[in-house]
């Protein structure tokens, strides 16, 4: 398979329209015509994963965030970017970056991701902006204490840290999700009445709002809530590859706040 025909798999369910104004995704790095037999899918690229996609032979990385995100003037080996653009040049790696589509994916997306593995169902879209769907609201099969449910997310993500907002009177039953940078859905989600939003990045002033508004918020973080849509993907390539290519599930660890930034990820 080529970089191309893979792009083209993760463009046919995320397509790059639906990426936000102000993101960067497509291919970053490489050729679109070269031939591809191993694929590293990851959240970050970081120096350990490009360590990772060389030890792994892989010839293209597909990442969740960019690694560009502003036009670059020139391509440096004392920059932090342009030196590991050089890096994925010199080991015949390319670059392909998925980011505000997949958010808005509705099948394999970073809040579909994260439904399925909070068992989170009958999920629609939270926010809807120009007719592009984010973040989830849908309920547990059964009602769980807070207590209960901080302890699901806190299971099932494994996050570094975790951060929980408010109080709940009830059992928790339905749920908003808004994986990475969430605390923009705190007013959405209590808006539609969620008992509790789940996402990473909450700033004081949304926790103030949800105080206000009698939202319970679960903040387990922007990586641990990402995370799940490495698996995702992953999943997507492997079916609609059907063997031509091998797919790889990056087990680096690059959340900056975990103690070190190591190969412990589940895979």
């Amino acid at each position: 398979m080529t970089v191309a025909e893979i792009a083209g798999i993760i463009a046919e369910v995320a397509p790059p329209t639906t990426a936000a104004a102000w993101d960067n995704v497509g291919l970053q790095v490489g050729d679109a015509e070269a031939v591809v037999d191993t694929v590293l899918v990851t959240l970050d690229v970081t120096a350990a994963v490009v360590d990772e996609a060389t030890e792994a032979g892989a010839q293209l990385i597909v990442s969740h965030h960019p690694l560009i995100f502003d036009p670059l003037t020139s391509v440096l080996a004392d920059d932090i970017t342009g030196r590991l653009v050089i890096r994925l040049l010199g080991a015949g790696i390319s670059l392909y970056a998925a980011h505000t589509n997949v958010d808005a994916a509705a099948e394999v997306g970073t809040a579909a991701a994260l439904a399925r593995v909070l068992d989170v169902r009958d999920t629609r879209p939270l926010v809807v902006e120009d007719g592009v769907g984010f973040g989830a609201m849908g309920g547990l099969a059964d009602g769980l204490s807070l207590e209960r449910f901080v302890g699901l997310v806190r299971e099932r993500l494994r996050p570094s840290r975790l951060t929980v907002v408010g109080e709940c009177a009830g059992p928790v039953r339905t749920v908003a999700l808004m994986p990475g940078s969430g605390g923009d859905a705190v007013r959405p989600a209590a808006a539609a009445e969620a008992d509790a939003l789940v996402c990473g990045d909450l700033k004081h002033h949304d926790a103030l709002d949800a105080l206000t508004l009698g939202l319970v918020v679960v903040d387990a973080g922007h990586y641990a809530t990402e995370l799940p849509v490495v698996k995702s993907i992953a999943s997507l390539l492997e079916e609609q590859c059907g063997g031509a290519a091998n797919i790889i599930s990056s087990r680096v660890v690059t959340d900056p706040f975990a103690a070190t930034d190591g190969r412990d990820n589940a895979g």
